[in-house]
């Protein structure tokens, strides 16, 4: 199945139209392989106005198909969601890691065990770690 036809259907399991926008977000989101900083998303669709940008991305966080995988220093990364995130709630059982050296974050799969609060439901979890990624630990 092409890119542009899985991302396609998903927007429409989302009850979304797949517009022009939301299809060149999620495929320069996907190409980037990691989380992408909002800065690098706005320089690689210059053609889209900042409004257009700003609202496609809260659409795609809205309906469970990109989050916020950190907010560091001014600058906010974006990764694509997992099929288990929805416009309801978002599932990210995994650690946001930021390498210190090449700046790169990426969404690290932990297994770490669900995380139970007597009393409250639990919406979201995040967890951020930072250090050096197994390219620049290397170095």
């Amino acid at each position: 199945m092409s890119e542009d036809r899985a991302f396609s259907e998903l927007l429409r399991k989302r009850s979304l139209r797949a517009t022009k926008q939301r299809l060149d977000v999620l495929k320069v989101v996907n190409t980037h392989g990691k989380a992408i900083p909002y800065s690098l998303l706005r320089e690689s669709l210059q053609d889209f106005d900042r409004v257009t940008l700003y609202r496609t991305i809260n659409t795609l966080l809205d309906s469970g198909i990109i989050h916020k995988a950190l907010v560091d220093s001014g600058e906010t990364y974006y990764a694509l969601c997992n099929i288990s995130c929805s416009s309801h709630a978002h599932h990210h059982e995994h650690v946001h890691f930021k390498c210190e050296s090449c700046q790169e974050v990426t969404c690290v799969e932990t297994g770490f065990p669900s995380i139970e609060i007597p009393g409250y439901q639990i919406e979201a979890i995040k967890v951020e770690a930072t250090g050096k990624c197994q390219n620049c630990a290397v170095l």
